[in-house]
C-alpha cells in the first residue's frame, strides 16, 4: 500500500501576531507544496521509518529528534485515535520556499497519510485542531492559521477556536518579494510579547486596530475592491511597524512597490525578514517586479493562491 498526501504552503494577508491574541486574520494557501509518501512495509518488528529531502534525513527510526515535528505529529495522532504503531515508511519532499509555512505543511501531510492509513476519516476541522495541538507541543505558540491554510486551501478568514471561512473563489493579483533574510519566528514572537508586557495599553490598541482592518479587508475582498484592500494593507503594515516586527529591507521593498503603483504592500509572516506582499493591478505588475528586484529583494515568480488544500490518495 502507498499513500500520498500533498499540502500547500501559505502567506498571511492580514492579522500577523494579532491572530495569536484571538483576533481574526486572513491567510491564503499558495501553489508551492509538500508531499508525504507513506509506504507500508513488512517487518517482524513494528517500525516507522522517516526520511526528508529538505531536512537531509534518511531512514531515521521514529521517534527521532531529527524530525521532531513529524515525530510529535505521529505521537499525538496515535494517542488521540487510539491506534497502534504499524510498519511503514514516510518520505517528505518539499517545494515550499522559506517563510511559506513548511512546518504547517509537514504537520498537515503527516496527518493526511496517517488518517488514510488508519482509515480514521477525520474531518478537516478535527485535523486542524489536532494540528494546532502538535504545533503548540513543539513551538509553544501559534494560532494555527498556517495549518488552516494548508488543510483547507484558498483564501480564509481564520480565528482561533472557530472553523475557517472561505472568502472568495477569485484570485488576487499579488507580487511576492523575498528579502533574502531568513529569520526564526520564535525570537520575534518573544519580542512582541515583551512589547505587550511593557506597553499593555498600546499593544491592545494595535491588536484591536488590526482586528478592525481584518473586518474591513474581508468586505473588500468579497467586493473585489482592491483600492480599499491596498489601503488596509498599508495600514496593517504601519501597525506591524509599531509592534517592532518590520525591518529596513522590508520597508524598502514595501515603499518601492507602492511608489511603482501597487495598491498596497505589507510584510507577511512573523516579520524582520522572509517575505512581503504587494497587491497590484495587471498593468503595473511588470513595473513592480523589476523595482523590487533592483531594490535588494527577489520576486518569487508565479506565486498564486492554491484553492486546493490537503489532498490524499491511496494506492493499493
Amino acid at each position: 500500500m502507498k499513500i500520498i498526501s500533498t499540502a500547500p504552503g501559505k502567506l498571511i494577508l492580514f492579522g500577523e501576531h494579532a491572530s495569536s491574541r484571538g483576533k481574526p486574520s486572513i491567510v491564503f494557501a499558495v501553489n508551492r507544496r509538500m508531499d508525504a509518501i507513506l509506504t507500508q512495509t513488512v517487518s517482524s518488528e513494528k517500525k516507522i521509518i522517516l526520511s526528508s529531502n529538505e531536512m537531509k534525513v534518511t531512514k531515521a527510526e521514529y521517534p527521532t529528534e531529527k524530525l521532531n515535528l513529524v515525530s510529535k505529529a505521529i505521537e499525538i495522532f496515535l494517542q488521540e485515535t487510539s491506534n497502534p504503531i504499524e510498519s511503514f515508511e514516510i518520505d517528505y519532499f518539499s517545494k515550499i520556499p522559506a517563510g511559506f509555512g513548511s512546518s504547517a505543511a509537514v504537520i498537515t501531510t503527516t496527518l493526511g497519510v496517517l488518517d488514510s492509513f488508519y482509515n480514521t476519516k477525520l474531518k478537516k476541522y478535527s485535523l486542524l485542531k489536532m494540528g494546532i495541538k502538535i504545533n503548540h507541543s513543539i513551538k509553544g505558540y501559534g494560532s494555527g492559521l498556517d495549518i488552516a491554510a494548508s488543510i483547507y486551501g484558498g483564501i480564509l478568514l481564520y480565528q482561533s477556536g472557530k472553523e475557517p471561512k472561505y472568502l472568495t473563489n477569485g484570485n488576487l493579483n499579488l507580487v511576492i518579494g523575498n528579502t533574502g533574510l531568513k529569520v526564526k519566528s520564535g525570537p520575534i514572537v518573544k519580542t512582541v510579547r515583551t512589547f505587550e508586557k511593557k506597553n499593555p495599553i498600546e499593544a491592545k490598541r494595535i491588536f484591536d486596530e488590526i482586528e478592525e482592518l481584518v473586518i474591513k479587508a474581508e468586505l473588500a475582498i468579497r467586493n473585489s475592491d482592491y483600492k480599499k484592500l491596498g489601503i488596509y494593507m498599508n495600514q496593517n503594515q504601519q501597525l506591524l511597524q509599531e509592534l517592532g516586527v518590520s525591518s529596513q529591507i522590508l520597508e524598502k521593498l514595501i515603499a518601492i512597490s507602492i511608489e511603482n503603483g501597487a495598491f498596497g504592500a505589507k510584510l507577511s509572516g512573523a516579520g524582520k525578514g522572509d517575505n512581503m506582499i504587494a497587491l497590484v493591478s495587471e498593468n503595473v505588475r511588470d513595473v513592480v517586479i523589476p523595482a523590487i528586484n533592483l531594490s535588494g529583494g527577489s520576486v518569487i515568480q508565479d506565486i498564486k493562491i492554491d484553492f486546493n488544500g490537503l489532498i490524499t490518495k491511496k494506492y493499493d
